[in-house]
């Protein structure tokens, strides 16, 4: 009798729980899917593939995450001193965890001038082009990277921040190229670079969905959120081969701007970042405001995360404070995360 009775008790369990989960279909199905689990994907837009469609990146919604709140609140507070104090008229920030997916931000929707930063999509676009130049060719990409291009010289005009390595105007291989424009975020090696593959970078462009420049008329128009997927693209080997993307970032770790980012690290922290800089002025040349922004990926010991910083304000040195300042305050709570989660 206990057996049986055991069994019934079993059964009505079985029974309970599977009208429980009817229940809860039919109310999921009613109601549709919750909008916050559907993610937003960034495919490849191109007509060349008859069977693939490659995907470059996947967004899901902010308030899945909610492990971030500490942070979240220790990056608003930063924000909200930063504006007080006048160091930084606006700030931007976006994380992402590289191994996770999961990710934070705040203002990371607001836009900027991304100037400089542009020159990563350059680069991206360069060495796919030489890619597929190079299959077509039957030879490699290294060796259409060894093309000369002509270089008219270093331009400096309107910097804050000038390369610190000057080459003299003459014929370089695309290769030298592409480290001065990445290294020392040289205008004039982008400028020529740009000119030879400007239907690529194009192309690379409308692939990462990013929004529209605002042509003749200056204009903020890039967020932080939507830069990011340039360098999440390079991590995860998503847009050009795994080898292009390792060395590209392995070039980005090589830049010599060391103020932002870099600077709110422990010395020896790998960075593969890019930085830009932009300055709004009247039409005799007195500023009126300036933007520094500084982003990529740090490479934390078994947790390499993102981050991108953009900011607005008045004087450059103040705004590198922001961005090391930041930079800081991230490490430090992934590197406390990091230790809780050892100690457990």
């Amino acid at each position: 009798m206990q057996s049986m009775k055991n069994s019934a008790i079993a059964i009505l369990s079985v029974a309970s729980l599977v009208v429980g989960a009817g229940i809860g279909y039919l109310s999921t199905r009613n109601s549709g899917p919750d909008p916050r689990y559907i993610p937003t994907e960034v495919r490849e837009i191109s007509p060349d593939y008859k069977f693939i469609d490659p995907l470059i990146g996947v967004e899901t919604d902010q308030s899945l995450y909610p492990e971030y709140s500490a942070l979240d609140a220790q990056m608003n507070a930063y924000i909200a001193q930063a504006k007080a104090d006048g160091t930084a008229n606006s700030i931007s920030i976006y994380f992402r965890d590289e191994k996770s997916g999961h990710w934070t931000g705040v203002n990371e929707n607001e836009t900027y001038e991304p100037s400089s930063m542009l020159k990563v999509a350059v680069m991206i676009a360069y060495l796919r082009a030489s890619s597929n130049q190079a299959s077509m060719q039957n030879t490699t990409t290294q060796d259409i990277l060894a093309k000369k291009l002509y270089y008219p010289g270093t331009d400096i005009s309107g910097l804050h921040y000038p390369p610190s390595h000057i080459l003299p105007p003459g014929y370089y291989s695309a290769q030298d190229l592409i480290n001065a424009m990445i290294i020392d975020s040289d205008n004039s090696a982008a400028t020529t670079l740009l000119d030879s593959v400007q239907d690529e970078f194009q192309n690379v462009y409308d692939d990462f969905r990013l929004p529209p420049t605002p042509g003749a008329q200056v204009g903020d128009y890039m967020t932080a959120k939507s830069y990011s997927l340039i360098f999440r693209s390079l991590y995860n080997a998503a847009y050009l081969s795994r080898r292009l993307s390792d060395q590209s970032l392995e070039l980005l770790a090589q830049s010599d701007f060391t103020k932002g980012l870099v600077a709110g690290v422990p010395a020896g922290t790998v960075v593969a970042h890019k930085f830009g800089e932009h300055t709004y002025a009247l039409a005799d040349g007195t500023p009126i405001s300036h933007e520094l922004h500084d982003c990529g990926i740090v490479y934390y010991p078994s947790k390499p995360y993102l981050l991108c910083v953009m900011t607005k304000g008045s004087d450059f040195s103040n705004l590198e404070k922001v961005i090391s300042g930041i930079s800081n305050l991230v490490y430090t709570s992934v590197d406390s995360s990091q230790a809780k989660t050892a100690g457990k």
